[in-house]
């Protein structure tokens, strides 16, 4: 079967359709995948919520809701088995990931970014499942954290097996590994173009895209949103009611300097965000005397003190689960602006505790919890402080939501157009970009994926085509020296005369002449190292007989990169340039290392 389907995919990047034909078919393959994988670890999350602290201590929230006239005893009673739970689902989490699959812990989209650039876009098949599944008791159980990231990570290994089976280069796969993650995110998030534009969007510090996978991404996720809401009916990730959708707009022209201080209050807050998971993650990964799978254990029973010790303030707007509950109350103003406080710092803490000390989750959905919490206290304050201006508190969340993520992920188009397809309109554009490209510029030196590169020319993927595309832009005449005379010896030379001119010389390449000094062969050093030491024949042995006959040249007006081309073909470090009027004319030496200098010059040049 797998044969026959490279067959066809091998008919489809031929013709006139080219390899549109095979990126359409393969990204609608993996679409439908993506989309069902993504229906099915929904369901897995679901069901383990139901079965895991909804049946125990009869959580329904992200928080805990307190019995009236409870005490700290009787909110510990209630709820102990909180303690039991979620260090159990962390040491499972940890044993799983450390023995079948280290590279399923932690933030999924982490391990994206790290398989794009550095692993050739291959992802093991286990990873799906493991993922899924690890992810899936993270979530369950009570963790903070998201199925986004992990359902990027479980879309991309779709994209990535597809590839294999297909029998498709290292190039076609790192593209089809986007568009798998990108199916996942449109999927689960419901929002078909921000999942196209999250994934080749990601991978880079700075704003940049990963161009050739756009369109491929784009037909994944639309396809993928098709099967996952035709699966689930589940339309919308966050619902919004209608009455909250009507009134959100940017109104008066001086909010927007309420919109500047969410900005500057966003970059404040995610660098200590950032910090803190660092933070934690390094302080577990030095726990070396604890055994490696117990690490995510110690962070699920931390979380369960963190969560009940705040129960008491917060009630129901907790920190477990993704955040979506603190989304919905941020945007419909439940929730106290001293909470909203609380919870900032809590959400910041408890999706350290859950993703950094090794278990496995996203870091998506908190940081849009992050956000909107964020958001909505700069709502309520400003329309308290400023009644006369008719702020919408909702407007801020939402715009925090967009804002916060796209400065802390680097990903500010993708979060304006999740923002923009939650709410069904463009009315929050403006500040949605006042905020965000605020944040990105303020927080460029920090970010919650380390394995993001500055852009395509840091990129170990793109090595090859960054050095290709320079080389071709340059010319063999922009870097020989004419001045410098070629070292030439004549055909009739004897070896004597030949190691003599080879002594006074730098080159490691000689052309060899006619009588007319025209280019009749070519010798090296290696090609007389066996002979030169036979002092009896140094007088007998011409250059006509140790010379190589069929010269390999270049001319001035050709590339560099087809210089370099025939340099690796032919493996020397060293070619004669040739006149173009005539090809039997010498007028240089082309050198490996002058190629490299002028190319590595170029890039400086390039780079600032």
């Amino acid at each position: 079967m797998a044969k026959r389907l490279q067959t066809v995919f091998g008919q489809l990047g031929q013709g006139e359709l080219g390899y549109m034909g095979k990126w359409i078919g393969m990204a609608s393959l993996i679409g439908v995948a993506g989309g069902c994988a993504a229906a099915g670890f929904d369901w897995l999350v679901e069901v383990l919520k139901e079965n895991a602290l909804n049946r125990t201590i009869g959580l329904e929230a992200e928080g805990i809701r307190l019995a009236e006239g409870s005490g700290i005893w009787q909110l510990l009673g209630d709820n102990w088995p909180l303690f039991l739970i979620l260090p159990l689902a962390g040491l499972l989490v940890g044993w799983i990931t450390q023995t079948w699959a280290p590279e399923s812990e932690g933030h999924g989209t982490e391990q994206l970014i790290r398989t794009f650039h550095n692993l050739g876009g291959a992802v093991r098949k286990r990873v799906i499942f493991i993922k899924a599944l690890t992810s899936a008791i993270t979530i369950g159980s009570g963790g903070s954290a998201g199925q986004e990231g992990p359902v990027a990570q479980i879309g991309s290994g779709v994209g990535s097996t597809a590839s294999h089976a297909m029998g498709l280069g290292d190039r076609d796969r790192r593209i089809f590994l986007l568009a798998g993650a990108s199916a996942g995110i449109g999927a689960l998030f419901t929002a078909p173009l921000a999942g196209a534009l999250f994934a080749p969007e990601v991978l880079y510090r700075k704003p940049e895209f990963e161009g050739d996978a756009i369109i491929p991404c784009i037909i994944s996720s639309i396809v993928a949103y098709t099967t996952f809401t035709g699966i689930t009916g589940e339309t919308k990730a966050i619902h919004i009611s209608e009455k909250v959708l009507s009134t959100l707009n940017q109104g008066d022209p001086r909010e927007l300097l309420l919109y500047f201080v969410l900005a500057l209050l966003c970059t404040a807050v995610s660098f200590l965000y950032v910090k803190c998971f660092n933070g934690i993650h390094t302080v577990f990964n030095g726990m070396t005397w604890l055994w490696k799978p117990a690490r995510p254990a110690l962070g699920g029973l931390l979380l369960a003190i963190l969560a009940v010790s705040i129960a008491p303030i917060a009630g129901e707007h907790g920190v477990l689960y993704g955040g979506y509950d603190l989304m919905k109350g941020s945007i419909a103003g439940e929730i106290a602006i001293g909470t909203m406080i609380l919870l900032v710092a809590g959400k910041a803490v408890a999706t350290s505790l859950s993703i950094a000390t090794g278990g496995s989750g996203g870091v998506f959905a908190p940081s849009l919890a992050m956000g909107a919490l964020l958001g909505g206290i700069v709502g309520q304050l400003g329309a308290q402080t400023f009644p006369g201006l008719g702020i919408n508190p909702a407007s801020f969340a939402l715009v925090g939501m967009g804002g916060f993520f796209a400065g802390v992920a680097k990903t500010p188009i993708a979060a304006i157009i999740i923002v923009c397809e939650m709410t069904g309109s463009y009315g929050l554009l403006l500040p949605l970009m006042l905020v965000s490209v605020i944040h990105l510029m303020l927080a460029r030196s920090w970010g919650i994926y380390d394995t993001q590169v500055d852009g395509p020319a840091d990129s170990p993927a793109h090595h090859g085509d960054f050095v290709v595309d320079v080389l071709e832009k340059m010319r063999v005449g922009e870097i020989i020296d004419y001045s410098k005379e070629v070292a030439k010896v004549n055909q009739n030379a004897t070896l004597r005369r030949a190691l003599q001119v080879v002594a006074g010389e730098r080159a490691s390449y000689f052309p060899v002449v006619d009588g007319e000094d025209r280019l009749v062969g070519i010798f090296s050093l290696s090609d007389i190292r066996r002979i030169f030491q036979e002092i009896d024949v140094q007088d007998l042995v011409i250059v006509r007989d140790f010379m190589v006959e069929d010269v390999a040249t270049v001319k001035a007006e050709d590339n560099l990169d087809e210089a370099l081309r025939i340099m690796n073909k032919l493996t020397i470090h060293e070619i004669p340039v040739v006149s173009a009027v005539d090809p039997k004319h010498v007028v240089a030496l082309l050198t490996r290392n002058n190629l490299a200098a002028a190319y590595h010059q170029r890039l400086r040049e390039l780079r600032k």
